[in-house]
């Protein structure tokens, strides 16, 4: 017997009378349409419009309407890791001849993308130092983009986003944030005056280090459409089963970040005491910073995540490499805003930021929702040596 394929037109009837509070997972490469007119026509609704898989499904749309929301956006768009959201959207707004500001202590693969792409399509990059405003050359007509990270993925400086926004809109020059450590749940560039805003959907907002993803939220139209080009130019989509993983998990990332940040900012303070923690040099907590940091953190922030760094005294590589054996609670990973907690080594090695960290041993702590007694011993632990 032929099959005959109709039952493709009886979605109506197979969903009629069935509500659910979980967003329904749509998974399909192909949209088909009831005559020769509505398929001649199918891009007529724009760029929201649905003409196949790759331009999104009705899972995608959920989440980024749900992101635009949240990022107090005009629209948001999904791309498949928290780095490509950086790269795709310097790629849409940057021409050669253009310059980029981008903080000296930014995100790795950012600094790597701008040296060995950016390039070598003609953009030049200007660091800046995150601490300080007034090195950004604003006055510099090649200067296109400003691009904020904050805080600090590793060295938590928390920036003046609404100073920079104000300086950059007289100038007529576009402003970027990196909003991942935040979230929309603690900080809102985009109401601070940023032009877009991007977030790694990987970490605190999806929470279960299960899925790769990044957004692009945008405060205007013109800005929509840039997107919206570069990601139908390079065919770029996302899975919808990931889709709906990142809606399930934002369902909880408020209660999430409480928790994770309550718990941080315990450890926090239990190791930036002066007594029996000898290898610590210095705690990098964004709310615990210098008097500067505070009155930036007090306006521009309504919490905080459970994600800080550690600058750690100089010790002999295998001795410093033995204290991991007696991890039991957190593991090793170069992420953070899951469930589980996660120490990420590193050394800054590039001299960047003038020098001042070259050289300096970093350890990154992002706490996720086990008691914190359990964190804090094995921290304990940690800090005494190993056992064998």
């Amino acid at each position: 017997m032929k099959y005959s394929g109709k039952h493709i037109n009886k979605t109506s009837d197979l969903t009629r009378g069935w509500q659910s509070l979980s967003p329904a997972t749509y998974r399909g490469s192909t949209v088909v349409y009831p005559d020769y007119r509505s398929f001649i026509n199918r891009g007529a609704g724009g760029r929201k419009a649905y003409t196949y898989g790759l331009a999104g499904t009705p899972t995608s749309r959920t989440l980024e309407a749900r992101l635009s929301e949240l990022e107090a956006a005009i629209d948001t768009f999904l791309v498949p890791s928290g780095l490509l959201a950086v790269t795709l959207t310097m790629l849409s707004v940057l021409e050669p001849g253009d310059k980029v500001a981008i903080p000296e202590t930014v995100y790795g693969p950012v600094r790597r993308f701008a040296h060995e792409t950016l390039l070598k399509l003609g953009i030049q990059t200007h660091y800046y130092d995150p601490r300080e405003t007034q090195n950004i050359p604003f006055d510099d007509p090649h200067l296109r983009l400003i691009w904020i990270e904050s805080p600090g993925s590793i060295t938590m400086e928390v920036q003046d986003i609404t100073g920079i926004c104000k300086k950059a809109s007289q100038k007529g020059i576009l402003v970027g944030c990196d909003n991942s450590w935040a979230s929309p749940f603690l900080c809102k560039p985009i109401k601070l005056g940023a032009d877009l805003v991007v977030e790694a959907v990987s970490k605190t907002l999806s929470g279960h280090s299960d899925l790769l993803m990044g957004s692009i939220s945008v405060g205007s139209e013109p800005l929509a459409e840039k997107i919206h080009g570069t990601i139908r130019a390079l065919g770029v989509g996302v899975s919808p089963d990931d889709c709906f993983l990142a809606l399930r998990g934002m369902e909880t990332a408020e209660l999430r970040l409480a928790h994770a940040g309550h718990s941080a900012r315990l450890i926090a303070e239990q190791l930036n005491s002066p007594d029996g923690f000898p290898l610590v040099d210095k705690v990098l907590h964004p709310e615990l910073s210098n008097a500067a940091n505070q009155a930036l953190w007090e306006t521009q922030y309504v919490g905080s995540n459970g994600v800080f760094s550690l600058i750690l005294k100089d010790e002999e590589d295998e001795a410093h490499a033995a204290r991991y054996s007696s991890l039991e609670t957190f593991s090793l990973g170069a992420s953070w805003g899951g469930t589980h907690s996660l120490l990420a080594p590193s050394v800054i090695t590039d001299n960047r930021c003038a020098g001042r960290y070259d050289g300096k041993r970093f350890l990154r702590l992002s706490v996720g929702l086990e008691p914190v007694e359990l964190l804090a011993g094995d921290l304990d632990q940690f800090f005494a040596g190993p056992t064998r």
